[in-house]
């Protein structure tokens, strides 16, 4: 009967060894959802830029207000007898 007992003891051990720490066990849960976390991260801040960028691309499709302050931001252009000033600030006023 000890003889029994042992060998049910010594395979329950092996199983859980098997459940915790083998390829298809809990720790491989673990690291899945670990990184299925990190992926849905990812895909939110994606998510977030996708929508900002398909809202400048209908800005800009929609008219030229969109069109003009990206000339006027980017590129640094200014309307035809427009004057452009720069005010440049010395390192004593500038702090």
């Amino acid at each position: 009967m000890k003889m029994i007992l042992g060998a049910l003891l010594v395979l329950l051990l092996l199983l859980q060894y098997e459940f915790w720490f083998s390829d298809g066990g809990m720790k491989t849960v673990w690291e899945m959802q670990k990184n299925i976390s990190k992926q849905e991260k990812m895909n939110a801040q994606l998510d977030k830029r996708n929508q900002v960028l398909i809202a400048e691309i209908k800005d800009l499709q929609s008219g030229n207000a969109a069109i003009e302050a990206r000339a006027r931001n980017d590129l640094g252009m200014v309307k035809k007898d427009e004057i452009f000033y720069e005010v440049i600030r010395s390192r004593d006023q500038s702090a």
